[in-house]
Parts: structure tokens; sequence; C-alpha cells
């Protein structure tokens, strides 16, 4: 809804009025924005669950009406357009914990229905968002009428949207993708990047990638190119009909392949160079249009044996002899038809094969004149030079070890004298009593000294 708001404000915003196709930036717009809260509160308390955490985060089923006018006489304002986008979810669904069903034909028609017809011929232009998607019969209702278009938009498991609207109003619908344009290159660029084996292999087509990334053809034929001009060593060209991007070869990357500047290109010709990358560009591009040609014959093999597996149950199925002989004529055409296919892809597979034998030469050579590694003789220099400076490194070595063994301690005689005069007299200082032992026995101290007996004296003669 923010998006379709920005659109109103958009000068490529064209819808049908009463005077053809006019932009709605040139003319009066009054919109109108409503939702479901109501209706959603309701359902909770019907499935018993009042739940204001919950709540926050279901969609509230938002809608839009956008009227378009045009002065009259300077003075009147007269409706010449009309633009209704409708948002739509499957409540109950996600209240229950499930994801839901996308919305079918007749969910779409009913949703019609409620939407007041065009009054007094001005045209209306209808925008329907399934959050849960569409099924194929309800895309087939996007259409445009005689007073309405219809238009469906629905995010897809790739991470944008789906945008599905008439063919002869397409740039109109592609306006109504909320998804910006860097959201898509984006993700083409990592399509790109996870398919990086089909790159070195072969190459990546635009179809195919179009597919997966669910991105319009030209949209991804745009950014193959802006990729390949980014990057060194790849190129983006239309090969039978669709741009597939491929690798030129990992020693042209270097040098420039064919997408070097134009002086560097003449300079290459006139020094008799670059006959190498032109050999590898030229190659790596038959490589990748065999490589799309085999592809192809891979999906028409695939094809081909769900044929021959819906025959044989049609086999099993039939009721009459006379169906079955025409089921088994059809299996023995088919089968040969599946031993050309296999022939088709060998044949295939082998030239890929030589193609690929010669480029790894071709990268090996160039690599191996670009690399400008040094001769024999300037390595046995360098070695010698080496072995002279380690050779020099240990003689000072071995110097220094001598000179730190006999250097003297730092004392003259007269001061190591002195020094062990000094430690003698400090081991022959009596011990002094700690101070602890002094208070732990006061009672001692107070005692008299003991008498000392003397001895007896030697009686005379």
């Amino acid at each position: 809804m923010e998006h379709v708001r920005r659109l109103l404000n958009d000068d490529r915003l064209r819808l049908d009025t009463t005077r053809g196709r006019r932009p709605v930036t040139g003319l009066i717009v009054d919109s109108k924005a409503a939702d479901r809260a109501v209706d959603l509160r309701r359902t909770l308390a019907e499935m018993n669950r009042p739940d204001r955490e919950l709540e926050s985060h279901l969609p509230i089923g938002m809608s839009m009406e956008v009227v378009l006018s045009r002065r009259s006489f300077w003075l009147f304002k007269n409706t010449v357009g009309r633009l209704r986008v409708v948002c739509q979810s499957p409540t109950r669904a996600l209240i229950g914990g499930e994801s839901g069903k996308p919305m079918s034909a007749s969910d779409v028609t009913r949703l019609m229905a409620e939407t007041p017809p065009p009054l007094g011929g001005v045209p209306m232009t209808v925008v329907i968002c399934s959050t849960s998607g569409f099924t194929q019969d309800a895309r087939e209702l996007a259409e445009r009428g005689k007073d309405r278009t219809v238009i469906l938009a629905a995010p897809n498991d790739a991470g944008g949207w789906t945008i599905t609207g008439p063919t002869t109003t397409k740039a109109l619908s592609d306006l109504f993708d909320p998804e910006a344009d860097a959201a898509k290159r984006e993700r083409i660029r990592r399509e790109i990047e996870s398919a990086r084996v089909e790159l070195l292999s072969g190459g990546i087509a635009s179809d195919r990638l179009a597919v997966r990334a669910n991105v319009p053809a030209q949209f991804v034929e745009d950014e193959l190119k802006s990729y390949a001009k980014e990057n060194a060593g790849l190129a983006a060209k239309r090969i039978d009909g669709r741009v597939v991007l491929f690798q030129q070869g990992a020693a042209s990357a270097g040098a420039g392949g064919l997408d070097m500047p134009f002086i560097d290109r003449m300079k290459s010709l006139f020094a008799g160079k670059g006959e190498v990358e032109k050999k590898i560009a030229l190659l790596s591009e038959r490589r990748a249009a065999l490589t799309q040609q085999r592809d192809r014959s891979y999906d028409d093999l695939g094809a081909m044996e769900n044929k021959e597996l819906q025959l044989r149950q049609e086999f099993k199925d039939a009721a009459g002899d006379l169906s079955r002989r025409r089921i088994t004529s059809q299996l023995v055409q088919l089968r040969k038809d599946l031993e050309r296919r296999q022939q088709l892809l060998s044949m295939l597979n082998q030239q890929i094969n030589v193609l690929g034998t010669q480029l790894l030469n071709l990268e090996l050579l160039q690599q191996g004149k670009s690399a400008k590694l040094p001769t024999s003789d300037e390595m046995a220099d360098t070695a010698a030079q080496a072995e002279e400076v380690l050779a020099e490194l240990q003689a000072n070595t071995e110097l220094a070890d001598s000179v730190s063994e006999s250097a003297p301690t730092g004392m003259s005689s007269e001061e190591q004298a002195m020094y062990d005069e000094l430690m003698g007299a400090k081991k022959e200082e009596p011990a002094k009593t700690s101070p602890a032992v002094e208070k732990s026995a006061p009672a001692a101290q107070k005692l008299p000294p003991i008498p000392q007996r003397k001895p007896a004296e030697p009686e005379a003669g």
C-alpha cells in the first residue's frame, strides 16, 4: 500500500480514463484508505483467540479507493477514472497457524462482485494483492476489458513479487511491483553466484536465470551484460536468441581478452601478440553455444521420458486391444526418437570435451608465457649469493658468542675481596629472637635466674 501511495506521485503511472490513458500526476487525485481491523477482531473472538499480540502480527485487509478527476469550466470536478487496490489474506488459516491456500478463480470472482461496477462509463483499474498467491485459473482472470482492468500481485518464493496483468498493459503491471530494482539486481547476482559451476562448465542462459530468480527476461539480460563488464574474463553475448554469460578463460581474464582498450589491442596486433587470447575467446563462445544446445537436448530428453511413462500408464489403463496396439506403436516410435536424442547428446558431449581440452592447453600456454619466471642461470646466481650471505651471518654469530664468553664480570679484584668479606661478616651475626616468640612466653621473663652450682674443691693431701 505504501508503494501504491508513492506511485500516485509518479509520472509513469498512466491509468485508463474517459479520455484514454493519462498520467495520474496531471489529474486531481482523491484517495481514501480503509481496513478490516474490526472483522479481524470478530474472527479472533469467534475462534476463541482474543490475543492482542497475535492480532498485532496479522494483516488487517487494507484497501484504497482512488478517484481521478479533472476540472470542468474551472469550477466543477468531472470524474474520469478510478483505481481500487485490495489486499486479501487467509485470516482464519493464519490464526490457526497454517500458511493458507492461494486464491482461486472463484475467490477472485467473489471479490470482484463486491466491487461496485463502473459508473457512467468511467474506467476502473483493480489491483488485487493476495499474500497467499493465486492459482493458475485465477491468473487467467487478469485481463483488460472495456471498462475494467484487473491486475494481480502476490509474493513469490524467490523473495520478490509476481505481477500478473494484461499483456497489452505490461508496463502498467510492472509498475505495481513493490520490489525495488536494486533488490532485483541483488537477487539476480545471488543466483549467478550460486550457479558458478554452470558458469565454469558452459554458461548461464538468461531465460533459465529469469525463471529461477522470477525476474523479467529483459531485466536479467541487462544485468548479465553489466555483470560481465564488471568482472574481467566474462562475456555476455546473444546465442541462439538468448543472452548467455560465459567465461572466456582464466588466462584471458588477466590479459583483458577481447574487451581490452582499443590502443592496447592495436599494440598487441602490431606486435604479433593476442592470437592466443582471440582463440580462447572464440573457443569459449563455441563451448557455451554447444553447452546451451546440450541443455536443451537434455530438457527434450526429459520430456520424452515423461511421455513414455504416460504412454505406459495409458497402456495399463486401456480397455481394448486396439488401444493397446496404438499405444505400442507410439512407444516404439518414441523409443527410436530417444535413441536418436541420446546419440546427439553423446556427440555434443564429445565436442564439448574436445573444446574444453583445447581451452585448457591454450590457457596453460598463455599462463606460462605471462608468468615471466626467472631462468635457471638467474636462480643459480641468486642461490650462490644467498649462500654467501648465510656463511657471513654464521661467522658473525660465532664471533659474537666468543666475545660474550670472555667478557669480565663487571667487578675488580678489590671489589670482589670486599664483597667476600662482607658476605662472611653477615654469616657470623647471631640470629635475632623472633618477636612472636617473645610475646608467646611473657611469664618466663619474670622468673628469677637459676643459680649455677660451683664445682667442688679437691681436698688437701
